[in-house]
């Protein structure tokens, strides 16, 4: 966003925040891009769901024309899919910010075996289930090229498998710390489609149906690309 003559990037960095390791760290770029020395910038306002909290970066003093600075927001999403709407205020003026974070943003990764990969997946069957395929073309089936496009989507971590054909990875919520676990396999009885695209079965495995939803239509839309 470009407000006030500064312009602000933000960048997910997927490591935890140093005031409290619940917290999202959010990297904030501001860059003066007037011919003008700008005020103070500070976080303002803030209007969170329940539960939802903010800790502001320090307030930046001033900003030369031309100058950058980095800063970190953190923010706790507790594990929910609501945005989070502040007031970021620029020399004295508040500008309205809603950051929806894209769901994979909101795990963690998590080192486990197989076999504790199995289990957590079969406590988690029924409604803690989500299925869906996705139609890869080609030049995108390869399995260097599905990891890669799954690692860009979610925080996970890759647990090794005995059956190469299957993908298996594992993370947990920032918040709740509930387990999260995707696995990518063949499509049974469905390896290719009328346009020779390759179908992969997607399958995410958590107690929070709301993530496992929108991170199953995430990794479906990073897969077809």
């Amino acid at each position: 966003m470009s407000t006030g003559g500064v312009q602000v990037d933000y960048r997910f960095t997927r490591h935890p925040h140093i005031y409290a390791p619940d917290m999202m760290a959010i990297q904030l770029t501001f860059t003066n891009q007037s011919t003008d020395e700008c005020g103070e910038i500070k976080v303002g306002a803030t209007k969170l769901a329940a539960g939802m909290a903010i800790h502001p970066f320090p307030g930046i003093l001033s900003l030369a024309p031309g100058q950058t600075v980095n800063t970190t927001l953190g923010i706790d999403f507790r594990d929910t899919t609501q945005p989070a709407k502040f007031d970021l205020v620029i020399s004295n003026r508040p500008y309205s910010v809603v950051l929806q974070v894209p769901t994979g943003e909101m795990v963690r990764p998590v080192r486990i075996s197989e076999v504790e990969f199995s289990s957590e997946c079969g406590k988690l069957r029924g409604m803690n289930e989500t299925r869906g395929k996705a139609k890869l073309g080609s030049h995108a089936a390869d399995l260097p090229t599905v990891v890669n496009r799954i690692y860009k989507v979610a925080n996970i971590l890759q647990v090794p498998s005995s059956d190469l054909a299957i993908l298996q990875f594992a993370g947990r919520t920032l918040s709740q710390k509930h387990a999260v676990l995707i696995t990518i396999q063949d499509k049974k009885g469905e390896d290719m489609d009328e346009d020779n695209k390759v179908i992969k079965e997607i399958i995410v495995n958590t107690e929070n149906i709301v993530i496992g939803s929108m991170l199953l239509k995430e990794l479906k839309t990073a897969l077809e690309q």
